[in-house]
């Protein structure tokens, strides 16, 4: 049964990814919109960091053992969300996602760090599980990887008088919904650890 269990994460894991895959290729030449902020990519990977909210919200509020680090995770992809909401908050106001972003992340660190050894502690045993290690890959994947791999002058050099912006935008979200994709496994891992006091 384990070994059943396993090729299925494996399963899973490889289908997320050729998912990633078959998003930029749809964006690129199907739909032809440039990966903007309205593509596939764009909504699967916000719809992604939704999932990762919602299931980090439930294990908060089914199991106290660790619910002040799922309320932290959770708040902490509520930001990532709001920010790659961007275009949507715009039409209130340009940039207005940061204060929603900031209101999100200040509520959720409140509520988690009114007890801090408590946090401290739940924090330690997440850093023990097998998930920790797949969602660090994942956010060192979005938030440093794509960003440093999506640099123009990069693609500038590399592509030089042959450049293409939509080369660039396509390398870097294709990077970025592959991080999501760690995330989210590492989130959906986490269904089968087992929350013990």
């Amino acid at each position: 049964m384990l070994l059943i269990k396993l090729l299925l994460r494996i399963i899973f894991l490889v289908l997320a990814v050729v998912a990633a895959v078959l998003c930029l290729h749809v964006d690129v030449n199907i739909i032809k919109n440039g990966l903007s902020e309205v593509s596939l990519t764009e909504i699967v990977q916000e719809s992604i960091l939704l999932l990762i909210v919602l299931i980090h919200l439930i294990r908060a509020r089914r199991n106290s053992v660790q619910r002040q680090c799922n309320v932290l995770i959770a708040g902490f992809f509520l930001a990532m969300l709001i920010r790659e909401l961007d275009g949507v908050f715009d039409l209130l106001h340009h940039g207005s996602w940061v204060w929603f972003a900031l209101l999100s992340s200040i509520v959720t660190i409140v509520y988690a760090l009114r007890n801090p050894a408590l946090v401290a502690k739940q924090l330690a045993d997440y850093a023990r599980t097998p998930s920790y290690g797949l969602m660090v890959a994942g956010l060192a994947t979005v938030l440093i990887f794509s960003r440093l791999f999506g640099m123009s002058v990069l693609w500038h050099d590399i592509l030089q008088d042959g450049y293409v912006r939509v080369v660039k935008n396509m390398v870097e979200e294709g990077v970025e919904l592959f991080g999501y994709i760690l995330c989210l496994a590492a989130t959906v891992n986490l269904l089968h650890v087992k929350q013990t006091a």
